[in-house]
C-alpha cells in the first residue's frame, strides 16, 4: 500500500501546491471582499461534488477490487454506476437552472457566471470520480494521480495568464476552476472498456439501495467538513465582509492536510475491499493500524504547523491584508486532523459493505455542528469550534460502528449475484 499511496501522493502534492496557487493568484489580485464569491464557489465545488459523486468512486472502486479478487470483470458495475451518477449530474443541472437567479445573488455576490462556473465543476467531477473509482479498483494509480496533477496544473496554469493579462473580474478565474477538471479527465483517460472487463450483471437492485446510503453519508460527511464557512457566510454581518474573506481563505489554508489524505484515501477502500472479499482478518486489522497511525500522524502535524506559523503562513499565502489568529486557526486545524480519523473509520465501514454505520457517524456529527453552532462566540471562533464538535462526535460513533461491525465473522469470498458477497451491513 506505501507504494499506491506514494503514486497518489505525487498527484495529490500537484494538486494541493497548484491549488492554493491557484487561490493566491486570484487573492492578491482581487483582495479579501472581492474573493469571497471565488473562495465560495472552491469551498462549494469540493463539497458538493464528492458529497454526490465521491459515493460512485467509492462503490465503483470496491466493486472492481473485489470482483478482481474473485476473477470475476467489473464492467457491468461501471455502466450502471455511471447511469446514476450521470441521473444525480442532470438533477443537479436542472436545480441550479431553475433556481439561478437567487443562488448568484445568495451564494455569488451576483456573479451568474460563477454559478455556471460551479455547474461545468460538478460535471468534471463527476467524471473524475467515476474514472478514478475504476483505475483505483484496478490499482492503476499512476494514472489516478496523473489525473490529479493535471487538473491542478490546469487551474494554476490559467490563473497565472489572468493574472498576467492584467484582470481583475472574477469570473475569468470562477471559470478556470470550473473547466479544469473536466480538461483533466479529457487528457487522461482511456476508453473505460480497455481496462474493465465484461463479467456478471449487476442489477439495478443491487447497486441503487448501496449508492442511496452511500450518498446520504457522504452528503452528511461533507457537511461536516464545510458547514463551517457556510455558516460564518450566513452569520457575517454587512462590515464583516472582509474578516469573512480572511476567515475562508484561511479555512481553506486549513484543509491542506485532507488534500495529503487524499493520497491514503485512494488505495484505502479498494486495498481494504480486497482483503474482506478473501476474508483475511489479521492483514485487514494490521492494514486499518497502519492507516490509523499515518493519518494520525499527518493531523498532528499539519496541528503544530499551525500552532507554529499558521497566522504567518495565512499571509505568505494570500498577502498582507489577510491577517488572523492562532486562536482561530487552532480549532479549524484540530477538526481537520480529527475528521481525517473519521474519514478513515467511514472508509473502512464501507468496504465492509456496512453503509448504515457509516451513515449514522456523519449524521451524528452534522446534529453536533448545529447544536454547538447555537453556543455564542465571536464568529470565527464559533463556527470553528462547532467544526471541531462535529468532527469529534463524528469520529465517536463510526469508531463505535467499527468495533461492533469487527465483531462479527469477516466475510469470505464467496459471490454473490452480480457482486462479491461482503458480509452483514449494520
Amino acid at each position: 500500500m506505501a507504494r499506491q499511496v506514494a503514486v497518489v501522493g505525487g498527484g495529490v502534492a500537484v494538486l494541493a501546491l497548484t491549488s492554493f496557487g491557484y487561490l493566491s493568484v486570484a487573492g492578491r489580485v482581487l483582495g479579501p471582499a472581492d474573493l469571497i464569491p471565488l473562495t465560495t464557489l472552491w469551498i462549494l465545488v469540493n463539497a458538493v461534488g464528492p458529497a454526490l459523486f465521491l459515493p460512485f468512486e467509492q462503490e465503483i472502486g470496491r466493486a472492481v477490487a473485489a470482483r478482481r479478487a474473485v476473477g470475476l470483470g467489473a464492467w457491468p458495475v461501471f455502466s450502471r454506476t455511471a447511469v446514476l451518477a450521470f441521473a444525480l449530474l442532470a438533477a443537479l443541472v436542472i436545480a441550479c437552472a431553475v433556481a439561478g437567479a437567487p443562488l448568484s445573488r445568495s451564494l455569488f455576490d451576483g456573479h451568474p457566471v460563477v454559478l455556471v462556473s460551479f455547474v461545468l465543476g460538478s460535471a468534471g467531477l463527476c467524471a473524475g470520480y467515476l474514472v478514478r473509482g475504476a483505475l483505483a479498483g484496478n490499482g492503476d494509480f499512476g494514472r489516478y494521480g496523473v489525473q490529479l496533477g493535471v487538473d491542478g496544473v490546469l487551474r494554476l496554469a490559467g490563473a497565472l495568464a489572468l493574472a498576467a493579462a492584467a484582470s481583475t473580474t472574477v469570473e475569468g478565474y470562477a471559470l478556470v476552476l470550473g473547466l479544469a477538471p473536466a480538461l483533466a479527465v479529457l487528457l487522461t483517460t482511456p476508453r473505460p472498456r480497455r481496462f474493465l472487463a465484461d463479467g456478471p450483471p449487476a442489477p439495478w437492485r443491487d447497486l441503487g439501495p448501496a449508492l442511496g446510503l452511500l450518498v446520504a453519508g457522504t452528503v452528511c460527511a461533507q457537511f461536516v467538513v464545510n458547514a463551517a464557512p457556510i455558516a460564518a457566510n450566513l452569520l457575517a454581518d454587512a462590515d464583516q465582509q472582509a474578516a469573512l474573506g480572511i476567515f475562508l481563505t484561511a479555512y481553506v489554508l486549513m484543509r491542506v492536510p485532507l488534500l495529503g489524505f487524499a493520497a491514503v484515501q485512494a488505495a484505502l477502500l479498494p486495498g481494504m475491499a480486497r482483503l474482506a472479499a478473501v476474508g483475511d482478518r489479521a492483514a485487514f486489522v494490521r492494514r486499518l493500524q497502519l492507516i490509523l497511525l499515518l493519518v494520525g500522524g499527518l493531523g498532528i502535524a499539519g496541528l503544530l504547523t499551525v500552532a507554529a506559523i499558521g497566522p504567518w503562513a495565512v499571509r505568505l499565502a494570500f498577502g498582507a491584508e489577510f491577517v488572523t489568529t492562532r486562536a482561530d486557526l487552532l480549532p479549524l486545524a484540530a477538526a481537520t486532523a480529527t475528521y481525517m480519523v473519521a474519514l478513515v473509520l467511514a472508509q473502512v465501514l464501507i468496504s465492509l459493505r456496512s453503509y448504515r454505520g457509516s451513515l449514522l457517524g456523519w449524521a451524528a456529527g452534522s446534529l453536533a455542528f448545529l447544536l454547538a453552532l447555537l453556543v455564542p462566540r465571536p464568529l470565527e471562533q464559533r463556527v470553528g469550534l462547532a467544526y471541531l464538535a462535529a468532527a469529534a462526535v463524528a469520529a465517536g460513533i463510526l469508531a463505535m460502528a467499527l468495533l461492533t461491525r469487527l465483531r462479527t465473522p469477516m466475510p469470505g469470498g464467496q459471490p454473490a449475484p452480480g457482486e462479491v458477497a461482503t458480509g452483514p451491513t449494520l
